[in-house]
């Protein structure tokens, strides 16, 4: 039988591309509401010709937009707080300065922790940043089970400088502070 909270449960996709992410959601969360943010807007375009329930929705990714969902028990980020991952790999950049510099990625993050419940998870897979470097992780856990040490691509730190033989990375984090 499911709960009742099973249906209060809220869950940010957040760069969720062409929407194959929250229909995956979907199958882990049948009753929950989610949301799919987006900010490329010809794939927020193929996001909406899915056929989906009456609880996803698909919104442009504006922090405006996306508050009028939450705020959020778990956010999804997965393989987006990145820019061309491969390409920096192949050419071997040592900085990201003046391709994604750790600020931009330090203000997704704490516009994320907005929206984010007390006790919430966010879930920030794939990344060349480590969110364990943000400015709001201290009102972070990281859980044992999150690591993603397959990612593969060069990671950077608050400089947005490379960081050689970087440790096992954790990615799953529940929100121990508001």
């Amino acid at each position: 039988t499911r709960r009742s909270s099973d249906l209060d449960l809220k869950i940010l996709s957040y760069g969720c591309s062409t929407g194959e992410e929250v229909l995956t959601l979907r199958q882990y969360f049948p009753m929950a509401f989610i949301t799919g943010a987006e900010i490329n807007k010809h794939s927020l375009a193929l996001c909406r010709q899915h056929a989906v329930d009456e609880r996803i929705v698909f919104v442009y990714s504006d922090l405006n937009e996306i508050q009028k969902n939450g705020p959020f028990d778990a956010i999804f980020c997965m393989a987006v707080m990145q820019k061309t991952p491969h390409v920096i790999k192949e050419k071997r950049l040592l900085s990201l300065k003046n391709i994604y510099p750790f600020e931009k990625f330090d203000r997704q993050v704490t516009d994320l922790d907005q929206l984010l419940k007390k006790q919430g998870l966010m879930v920030v897979h794939f990344s060349q940043y480590l969110f364990s470097d943000s400015s709001v992780s201290a009102k972070y856990e990281a859980l044992e089970s999150g690591v993603q040490d397959d990612y593969g691509c060069p990671r950077f730190d608050r400089n947005s400088e490379l960081v050689e033989n970087i440790a096992p990375v954790k990615s799953i984090y529940i929100k121990i502070r508001a």
